[in-house]
This record gives C-alpha cells, sequence and structure tokens, in this order.
C-alpha cells in the first residue's frame, strides 16, 4: 500500500512540481517515510464508503479544509513522518474555484498540528509498525496533491495508482 497509494505514486502522476520538487528526493532517498490513511473504523479499506470528511471553510479569506480524521491500521503509519490522506471533501458554500467536492487526497506532515498518531496496533505481537491517523486539524489547499483543481479526482487517482500498483506487485 505505501507504494501503490503511497505518496510517492500520488505525486509522480497527480503532484505540483512544488509538491514533487520537495518531497519525491525525499522518499527516494529515505528521509520521508510514507504511510497512507484510508482505512477507518467504519469503511475499512473502501474509499468510496463511510470515510472521514472535511469541509471547505474560509480562514483570513482563504480557502481551508477542516477536518477530523480517525483511520485505523494504516501500514507505517507510526513510524512514518509523510502521510498521503484520503477523505471526502464537501463544499456546501460553494467556496472553490477549480476543485469539486468528493474524495480528495492530501499530504501532510507528521508534526502537522492537530495530527495524533501516537497509537501502534500489534494483534499478533509481529512488532509491525501499523497504527492510527487521529486529529482535527487544517489543510491548506496547496496541501492536496495536485493542488486545488485535484479537490474530488482522489478516487480516479487512487484507482489508477492501486491498479497499476497491483499489475505489478501481485503477480
Amino acid at each position: 500500500v505505501p507504494n501503490s497509494l503511497g505518496p510517492g505514486e500520488l505525486l509522480i502522476h497527480y503532484g505540483t512540481e512544488e509538491q514533487k520538487d520537495k518531497y519525491l528526493p525525499g522518499l527516494a532517498n529515505g528521509k520521508y517515510i510514507p504511510c497512507f490513511g484510508l482505512t477507518g473504523p467504519h469503511n475499512g479499506s473502501d474509499a468510496a464508503g463511510d470515510i472521514d470528511e472535511g469541509t471547505v471553510v474560509l480562514k483570513n479569506n482563504k480557502p481551508v479544509i477542516e477536518i477530523e480524521v480517525n483511520k485505523r491500521y494504516i501500514t507505517l503509519a507510526p513510524v512514518s513522518n509523510l502521510i498521503g490522506l484520503a477523505f471526502k471533501l464537501n463544499d456546501p458554500n460553494g467556496i472553490l474555484k477549480d476543485g469539486k467536492e468528493g474524495i480528495t487526497v492530501a499530504l501532510i506532515e507528521e508534526n502537522h498540528p492537530g495530527l495524533i498518531k501516537d497509537t501502534h496496533h500489534n494483534p499478533l505481537n509481529a512488532g509491525f509498525p501499523n497504527g492510527t491517523l487521529k486529529g482535527k486539524f487544517t489543510i491548506d489547499m496547496d496541501q492536496i496533491i495536485g493542488g486545488e483543481q485535484n479537490c474530488g479526482n482522489g478516487w480516479k487517482m487512487l484507482m489508477e495508482c492501486l491498479a497499476a500498483g497491483r499489475g505489478i506487485c501481485l503477480p
């Protein structure tokens, strides 16, 4: 999952040049350890299911996303420092210019204000780093992979990357 749905592949295909320049070198040399927050207590790994929702609001006349997340069984979450985050975006006041509502994918770093990643799942006592991503925080539009114009395009992005990863890894 960190490879086929992780920040690296999503950035390569959909990221802005600024996002690629900032994160891809660190992902390649191990500075960044990625994880991908999709799975929740009510949706499993179904991105179209009952996933966390974020709402577009204006803060200082700038659109941002307010979100509360509860992600579980996230591969590498306890050790990650770069997090791809899938959520359903709502824009009830029509604030978005280029984007639209729907599944959206953002990129946040481990020190993001409000992000909590202090739980480590160890059900088989194998020590593999699975954990949770929780918290209530704000996401800036430039943290959406590909920028504001990719708001609502997350389902397409995820399915395209997942299909390629499965086509390579599973056989």
